[in-house]
């Protein structure tokens, strides 16, 4: 499995949040800058109001493997982050601090992030046209009746 690429600096988070573009959604912000690296990378951050440290870096977990998923349809090469957003809040008490109640599954993510990457053209469109070409009646039905034909040949 190919390692993901990660934006690690503070300068290099500064400055795809200052000159890039961002796009928010339900459960993440993007913000999105073209480099001249030769791959896109990926860097997450999420604060502490989103939850604790499990729930932190499954979120963390979750958008890696949705970036992965993606990354060869992306239309270049961009420095992509990712920000949790604590969308459901726990009631605020006296004592207590506003914490997410509730961590995303990887399907909400999944959606979320692709949407976001096609709104800002960062993302190729899925083609329709590959899915129909795959059930051409050709090869439906030319293997279906061999194998039908070679067992009515062995006598069965």
């Amino acid at each position: 499995m190919k390692a993901t690429f990660s934006v690690k600096s503070n300068s290099e988070f500064q400055r795809a949040y200052k000159k890039g573009v961002r796009k928010s959604g339900r459960y993440i912000a993007v913000s999105a800058l073209k480099n001249s690296r030769g791959r896109s990378r990926l860097g997450i951050t999420v604060g502490k109001k989103f939850g604790n440290s499990v729930q932190r870096n499954r979120f963390k977990r979750l958008v890696r493997e949705s970036f992965r998923t993606v990354r060869n349809s992306l239309n270049g090469n961009f420095d992509i982050i990712v920000t949790a957003r604590a969308s459901q809040r726990a009631a605020a008490t006296p004592g207590r601090k506003l914490r997410a109640v509730y961590v995303p599954s990887y399907g909400e993510i999944h959606r979320e992030l692709c949407s976001i990457l096609r709104s800002l053209q960062i993302l190729v469109p899925a083609k329709t046209s590959d899915k129909a070409s795959d059930k051409s009646p050709d090869k439906a039905a030319g293997s279906a009746p061999e194998t039908q034909k070679s067992a009515g040949e062995n006598g069965l």
